[in-house]
């Protein structure tokens, strides 16, 4: 009986492993709110006229940062401004560092760009 069941256990564990992956994880993946993001950025200020270091908050989808998490101007306390910076910034996605620019092939190099 042991042996049996160590031979279904063997058989049908990967089965119910795949099946649990592609009918549970993966639809509860894909309703999962996408997470937020800190963009950082220097850049002179056109309001104060002073260079400034900002942290925004954004998501991968869209395109202009959603809040000021922090700013080099108001160090001590917290953001006291209009937050019209966020207007003119732009948020879009950028490659990991860890990826090379290139891949191997068969016959030389193939730079991605």
């Amino acid at each position: 009986m042991i042996p049996v069941a160590l031979a279904a256990l063997i058989v049908f564990g990967p089965l119910v492993a795949i099946l649990t992956t592609l009918f549970i994880l993966v639809p509860l993946s894909l309703l999962a709110p996408l997470p937020s993001m800190v963009a950082r950025a220097s850049f002179d200020c056109p309001f104060s006229r002073k260079k400034v270091s900002v942290a925004f908050l954004t998501t991968p989808t869209s395109g202009a940062p959603t809040d000021v998490l922090s700013c080099s101007l108001y160090a001590a306390g917290g953001i006291r401004c209009k937050k019209d910076c966020m207007r003119l910034g732009e948020t879009g996605w950028t490659p990991s560092p860890v990826l090379p620019r290139y891949s191997l092939i068969a016959d030389g190099v193939s730079f991605r760009g």
